[in-house]
């Protein structure tokens, strides 16, 4: 090493003095800006790597910042979440109570409203096998409940006890091919079998040709099967069809459209009355209308007489009689006449509606009317 700059002394001597003469060249010579070149040049060199290390130092705070950050917002995310799903939880839990209590409602209002004595139970579960519908409630022998006793909801009838437990029931319902109800027409009264299907539509048998029965009209029990005691709700008339000898007619049943969760077992069947239906129209009671009043003429040879000049007869009412308010107009109206009031005119005078106008002029003469005229005669 030593002799490599032995060696080219010279040469390394030269360019020290020619780098030390261009800096302080440069340091003499301003740019524009009056800032010495030398700066310039220490700047230019100085400000990539200045800003590389800029930029991996905010990189590497950034990324770190991040981080964290992402951690927080991590965390935050997953207590929101689960405050989220809490919420929804308690929603449910208070819409279920309110949804319980209204049910406990409107069972205990229809005990009120029944005479029959009854049992509320729940629905613990179903069964449904090659066409049998049933479902299991949570009352059995030990709360009085029966084989046969009947399953009813505020909406209607649900089935009947099939077979009894302890503590657990079995319930036919309305659905199960093998159930039957005697039923009767709200309207006509027309009295029949309702049978199930397997599905949703029941069907009632034994209604004669004879008898009208009417789409969307209800059944009820007619108690002839001494299970259901009558006027319990069936449900609606969804098709009518006409036969030989009986109609054949399919009813959707109102107590089983939802499934319910509390119904009553009536342990004491007591008869009502079917509600009477409600008139789809009522007629409604118009007046005659209203004759036109025969207008009065005045005597011959007077003011407003056929051939005469003067004051027309009024034509107020004409043509659809003269009512209360065509006699109040033409009150105001006389009143206006007799102060001098242009009635719309905002610079008119505002009548004084309290005093008394004498009645129009019928011939007779008066204060307000044009004297009679003298009957025609002889001369002198």
């Amino acid at each position: 090493m030593d002799s490599i700059f032995y060696r080219y002394r010279n040469i390394t001597v030269l360019l020290v003095l020619i780098f030390a003469q261009l800096i302080l060249l440069a340091w003499q010579i301003k740019s524009e800006n009056d800032v010495p070149l030398v700066r310039v040049w220490a700047i230019t060199a100085v400000t990539p790597v200045a800003s590389a290390i800029e930029n991996v130092r905010n990189g590497t705070t950034g990324f770190f910042g991040n981080y964290f950050a992402l951690r927080d917002a991590r965390q935050q995310s997953k207590q929101l979440r689960s405050e989220v799903d809490r919420l929804r939880i308690e929603n449910q839990l208070l819409r279920n109570e309110l949804e319980s209590s209204q049910r406990a409602g409107a069972l205990a209002g229809f005990q009120a409203r029944t005479p029959s004595k009854m049992v509320g139970a729940r629905v613990i579960g179903t069964t449904s096998g090659s066409g049998a519908k049933s479902v299991l409630i949570d009352r059995g022998s030990a709360a009085g409940v029966r084989k046969g006793m009947a399953v009813v909801t505020p909406a209607g009838i649900v089935g009947k006890i099939l077979a009894v437990y302890p503590f657990a029931s079995q319930v036919m319902s309305v659905s199960d091919p093998a159930f039957a109800a005697g039923v009767e027409s709200q309207k006509s009264h027309a009295r029949g079998v309702l049978k199930g299907t397997g599905n949703a539509i029941a069907k009632v048998d034994y209604l004669p040709s004879g008898q009208k029965v009417e789409l969307g009209e209800m059944f009820f029990t007619s108690g002839e099967d001494r299970i259901f005691p009558k006027g319990l709700p069936v449900g609606k008339v969804t098709s009518v069809k006409d036969g030989a000898t009986f109609q054949e007619v399919f009813v959707q049943p109102s107590g089983v459209e939802a499934a319910p969760e509390e119904v009553l077992v009536i342990v004491d069947p007591i008869h009502q009355e079917i509600p009477e239906a409600l008139a789809q129209e009522t007629p409604v009671f118009l007046a005659p209308d209203v004759q036109p009043d025969p207008a009065p003429q005045p005597p011959p040879g007077t003011a407003g007489s056929t051939g005469t000049t003067g004051a027309p007869p009024t034509t107020l009412g004409r043509g659809r009689g003269t009512t209360q308010a065509d006699k109040t107009m033409e009150q105001y109206r006389r009143i206006g006449e007799a102060q001098k009031t242009v009635f719309g005119d905002l610079n008119s005078s505002v009548p004084n509606f309290n005093i008394k106008v004498p009645p129009p002029n019928t011939g007779t003469g008066g204060a307000t009317g044009v004297p009679p005229t003298a009957p025609a005669g002889p001369k002198p």
